[in-house]
C-alpha cells in the first residue's frame, strides 16, 4: 500500500507558534522530538514529519483516528527516513516545495525475513548445524551459533570436539551442544543448513569431518579453517550440487583458494572472484571493504559495514547470519547477499553507538535486533540512542 500527504508549511508554523510545545508533544515521540530539536524545530522539518505520519496512516488504510500520531513512528538510518506502525515498516520520501511538505509512504515488504505465521513451531524456522570451535577457540563457536539464533532460526546445534563439550554446555542456554560423535546420518538428515570451519583448526580429524560433510546434499557455508583445509584441494567443491555452497574468505584465504597473490587479486578483484565462483559452482563472498558476492549469474557489492568490524569474531558472526538464512529457505546467493548487508548494517549501528575502536564482534550480534526487530532510531546522523 502507498500513502501520500501534502501539508502547508505555513499552516504548521502557525499552529506551532500558537500552541508551542503542546502541539509538538501531541504529535511526536520523545525520539522524534530529539530529531526536531537538532533541526532547531524548523517549520519545514515539523511539517515534513507531520506529513510522513499522515502518509503512513493513509498507506495503512485507516487514517489518523484509530491510531494516534505517536503510534506511527519516524526514524532515520544514515539520514534516510523510515516509518513504523503496528509492526509494519514503511519506506518514506519527504520533500519540500515552496510552502508545501510532501511525504510518500510505501509499505516495505520484509527484505530478509518472511513474516511469521502464528500457527508455527520452532521447526518451521530452520535447523542449523554450526561445526565450529576447538580448544582456545570457543569464542568462534559461540559467536556463530548465537548469531544464527538471533537471526531467528528455530534450532541451532553447535557441533564441537569432545574436549570443549563441557565448556560450550556451560556457555549456552538456548543452543544445543553436540560432539563430533553425534554426526550420524539420522541427525544430519534433519538439518536445513550447515556452517563449518570457524575455529575448528587444521587437524586431520577436522579435515576428515569437513570432507564428509561436503558429500551431503545440504546447503553449506565454509569459513576460516574450513577454507584453509580445502585450499589444498578445492576441486572437491565441484562434486557438490551447483551453487549450494557459500564460501566466505578474506583476501588471504581467497589467495590460498585461487592460487593468486593478494596483489594480483586486488588488480582485478571482481573478475577473479566471478571466475572462481563459475569454475567451482559456488557462491563466493569475498570479505573486505565493500564485500563482493558472486556466482554464475549474479553479482552484488555490499555497501554497509565499517573499519570497526575488523575485529576478532566478526567473520564468525557473518557465518552464523548466513547459515540461518540458508536454513530459512533462501538460496545460497540470496543468503550471502542479505547476510553481508545485515552484518554490515548491524556493524554500522554498533560502531555509531560504541565507536570503531571500542566495538566487539558480540556487539554486532546485539545490534541485529535493530536491523531485524522493532527499529526506533532517533537521529539522522547518529545511533547514540541505542543501548546495546
Amino acid at each position: 500500500m502507498i500513502g501520500i500527504d501534502i501539508i502547508s508549511i505555513s499552516k504548521v508554523d502557525k499552529l506551532y507558534k500558537k500552541y508551542g510545545f503542546k502541539f509538538i508533544d501531541k504529535l511526536f515521540t520523545k525520539e522524534e522530538k530529539e530529531i526536531l530539536k537538532r533541526k532547531n524545530f524548523r517549520p519545514k522539518s515539523i511539517a515534513g514529519m507531520f506529513a510522513a505520519k499522515e502518509a503512513i496512516s493513509k498507506a495503512m488504510g485507516t487514517g489518523i483516528g484509530k491510531l494516534s500520531f505517536k503510534d506511527i513512528k519516524i526514524y532515520y538510518i544514515n539520514s534516510s527516513p523510515y516509518g513504523k506502525a503496528l509492526g509494519i515498516n514503511y519506506n518514506l520520501s519527504i520533500s519540500h516545495d515552496k510552502d508545501l511538505a510532501v511525504a510518500i509512504a510505501l509499505e516495505s515488504s520484509p527484505k530478509f525475513l518472511h513474516r511469521r505465521n502464528p500457527d508455527t513451531h520452532k521447526g518451521d524456522y530452520g535447523k542449523v548445524g554450526i561445526l565450529a570451535g576447538s580448544r582456545g577457540m570457543t569464542g568462534s563457536a559461540y559467536l556463530a551459533t548465537m548469531a544464527a539464533l538471533r537471526m531467528g532460526s528455530g534450532l541451532v546445534y553447535n557441533l564441537v570436539p569432545k574436549d570443549i563439550f563441557n565448556i560450550m554446555s556451560i556457555k549456552y542456554i538456548e543452543p544445543i551442544v553436540k560432539t563430533y560423535d553425534d554426526l550420524d546420518s539420522d541427525f544430519l538428515s534433519k538439518l536445513d543448513s550447515l556452517a563449518v570451519g570457524m575455529g575448528i583448526g587444521r587437524t586431520e580429524e577436522a579435515k576428515k569431518i569437513l570432507f564428509s560433510l561436503l558429500r551431503l546434499n545440504k546447503k553449506i557455508l565454509i569459513d576460516a579453517d574450513g577454507l584453509n583445509l580445502i585450499s589444498k584441494d578445492p576441486s572437491v567443491l565441484k562434486d557438490r550440487e551447483v551453487y549450494t555452497t557459500v564460501l566466505t574468505p578474506h583476501l588471504m584465504e581467497f589467495s590460498r583458494l585461487c592460487g593468486k597473490t593478494i596483489e594480483e587479486i586486488n588488480e582485478n578483484k571482481e573478475e577473479i572472484a566471478r571466475e572462481f565462483a563459475r569454475d567451482y559452482k559456488v557462491v563466493l563472498l569475498l570479505k573486505g571493504h565493500r564485500s563482493l558476492v558472486t556466482y554464475d549469474k549474479g553479482f552484488y557489492k555490499n555497501k554497509t559495514g565499517n573499519a570497526g568490524m575488523a575485529t576478532a569474531g566478526s567473520g564468525d558472526v557473518l557465518s552464523g547470519i548466513i547459515a540461518s538464512l540458508l536454513a530459512r529457505g533462501y538460496s545460497a546467493f540470496e543468503a550471502a547477499c542479505a547476510g553481508a548487508y545485515i552484518h554490515g548494517l548491524a556493524g554500522d549501528i554498533a560502531s555509531e553507538n560504541l565507536g570503531e575502536d571500542f566495538m566487539l564482534a558480540r556487539d554486532i550480534v546485539k545490534s541485529l535486533k535493530y536491523v531485524l526487530g522493532p527499529i526506533d532510531l532517533s537521529s539522522p546522523n547518529s545511533f547514540s540512542s541505542l543501548k546495546l
